[in-house]
């Protein structure tokens, strides 16, 4: 077996425990609750699906909110690099004397 066959079975395995945990948690909390989001108001929410939906909208959120600062930390990063070989470019120019 190939190493990128292992990871592909690990990856796999990984996220079949993490299904089964998530119905775990659904099964094992049937509590009743409802839900006010100060606009929307949802009744009779069991307690375990209510605990996975807020773990996986907080996990895409997370990820889209990554996804834009590491895009973002190496766009700083050149352009502050740009600044510095600008400045030292403006140095090194020899500019003609002004004549009156």
């Amino acid at each position: 077996m190939t190493w990128s066959r292992i990871k592909k079975i690990l990856v796999v395995f990984c996220w079949l425990c993490l299904a089964f945990y998530g119905l775990w948690v659904v099964v094992s909390n049937q509590a009743q609750i409802s839900v006010n989001l100060l606009f929307v108001e949802i009744g009779a929410l069991n307690t375990g699906l209510a605990l996975v939906i807020s773990f996986v909208v907080g996990s895409l959120f997370g990820v889209l909110a990554s996804l834009f600062i590491w895009g973002v930390i190496p766009l700083r990063w050149q352009l502050r690099q740009t600044h510095k070989e600008l400045t030292a470019l403006r140095k090194q120019t020899v500019r003609p004397p002004v004549e009156p």
